[in-house]
């Protein structure tokens, strides 16, 4: 379904077009999606959900929140980019590679997937999206990309998974576990991802070609080796698009080359570490500055 609307000016910057380094704050509020993988529910010991083989469980509610958040609609295209990373680390790297370009880069897909009627105008313009089309989209997105690479890594997971049968209950709090699938390995790999992913975009962002050399090293660090070995030296180089649009603010241009360069290594990376993660309940897990993806 092609879009005949008017053009989104991709690349415009936000603030006065002059040249020089500055910070990129279009998405340096708080991260709405942060949730999706820190679960925080009352602790009811009595209603406590356990199993004794407790990561299928537990992947599968976390899964339920990646597709829930696709259906209550985003706030913006950046937005949506988070969320198919976040998405990915849910399906351990079972999505499709070229799905985030596929997504991010398709003006009907990016204006269904926003949570309000006018936004989705402004880039669709008469063409947009009735809010029927855009349930009709996200549940495609959910029905054609999420369900099938879900269900591969249960299946991944089940394969994998371990009986905690030393407990008398097992484990309790399934659906509150803080590793993804319980794996603290794969877990921080994707907080790794997280971090580098949200960087340019944030309070303190890439200023400077120091910082361009530190966030280009954090990319491939998280990439584990799936990601070119000149990578950090293309974005330094000023001739290069990526350059451009980290001195620039260019957000829509970074959103789109992180889709088409960066997601899918990381989505590869994202299968490596999960067919090499130990299980471990999150209680027995010493305290980390891993964190979350918040």
């Amino acid at each position: 379904m092609a879009a005949t609307a008017t053009p989104r000016h991709r690349g415009r910057s936000t603030r006065t077009p002059t040249r020089g380094w500055r910070t990129i704050s279009s998405a340096s509020s708080p991260d709405p999606l942060g949730s999706i993988i820190s679960i925080q529910r009352e602790d009811d010991e009595q209603t406590a959900e356990s199993a004794h083989v407790p990561a299928l469980p537990t992947l599968r509610a976390q899964q339920r929140d990646v597709r829930a958040r696709l259906r209550s609609g985003f706030k913006s295209r950046h937005e949506l980019l988070v969320w198919s990373h976040v998405a990915a680390a849910i399906s351990v790297g079972r999505v499709p590679d070229d799905w985030f370009s596929h997504l991010i880069n398709d003006q009907w897909t990016v204006a269904a997937c926003l949570d309000s009627h006018a936004k989705r105008e402004a880039i669709c313009g008469d063409t947009a999206p009735s809010p029927s089309e855009a349930r009709t989209e996200r549940t495609r997105i959910i029905q054609d990309v999420l369900s099938p690479a879900f269900q591969k890594a249960v299946d991944v997971i089940r394969a994998q998974s371990n009986d905690f049968t030393d407990d008398q209950d097992g484990v309790r709090h399934t659906d509150r576990q803080r590793f993804i699938a319980m794996r603290p390995r794969l877990h921080q790999r994707v907080i790794d991802q997280h971090r580098a992913l949200r960087e340019p975009f944030g309070d303190e962002g890439v200023q400077s070609q120091a910082d361009a050399v530190e966030w280009a090293d954090e990319v491939a660090y998280a990439a584990s080796g799936h990601l070119s070995r000149d990578f950090t030296a293309t974005v330094c180089n000023p001739m290069s698009q990526w350059w451009t649009a980290l001195a620039n603010e260019q957000t829509a241009v970074l959103d789109s080359m992180l889709s088409q360069d960066v997601l899918p290594a990381w989505n590869s990376a994202l299968r490596t570490a999960s067919s090499n993660a130990e299980e471990l309940p999150s209680g027995r897990v010493a305290s980390s500055t891993g964190g979350n993806l918040s």
